[in-house]
């Protein structure tokens, strides 16, 4: 059994947004040069790159990811037996981006995060993404019997 968790897009807001622009100039400009096809490729890259973690309970291995372009996907397998316990911990990001006018416009995101560590803490894996604390605790609770059944007691 496989569980797919997607963490969200690989670049900040912005550059996103800049990706769509970039596609759609390229295929608005199309009539006037082919060359301005070129935009579709940072592009897609741009606005479609996004990050995750794949779980295969059965054979207790974790893929954290990156897909490029969407489709694309690159990480490797890692054992869970490497790692030690879970870790619950508060994320927060701050996109900033400036107008013409020089005007300062920060976005703040904050989620809650489940990690996998391992014994020495240097090795951290990130599991899924949350809204709250309570989702969190219930995933702990579920994959804590199927990956690491040694180790009842998580730490957050």
């Amino acid at each position: 059994m496989l569980l797919y968790n997607n963490h969200g897009k690989f670049f900040g807001p912005v550059q996103v947004y800049m990706g769509y622009v970039f596609i759609a100039c390229g295929i608005f400009f199309v009539t006037y040069s082919l060359t301005t096809l070129l935009l579709l490729i940072p592009g897609a890259f741009m606005a479609f790159t996004f990050t995750g973690t794949i779980i295969d309970i059965e054979n207790k291995k974790v893929r954290p990811y990156t897909s490029l372009f969407g489709f694309i996907r690159t990480g490797k397998w890692i054992e869970v037996s490497r790692f030690s316990r879970f870790k619950i911990m508060k994320s927060n990001r701050r996109y900033t981006s400036y107008s013409r006018a020089n005007v300062q416009l920060d976005m703040n995101i904050s989620d809650i995060t489940l990690l996998l560590v391992s014994k020495d803490g240097r090795r951290k894996v990130v599991l899924n993404r949350y809204s709250n604390f309570e989702d969190a605790r219930k995933e702990i609770d579920e994959l804590s019997g199927m990956l690491l059944p040694e180790n009842k007691i998580p730490e957050i």
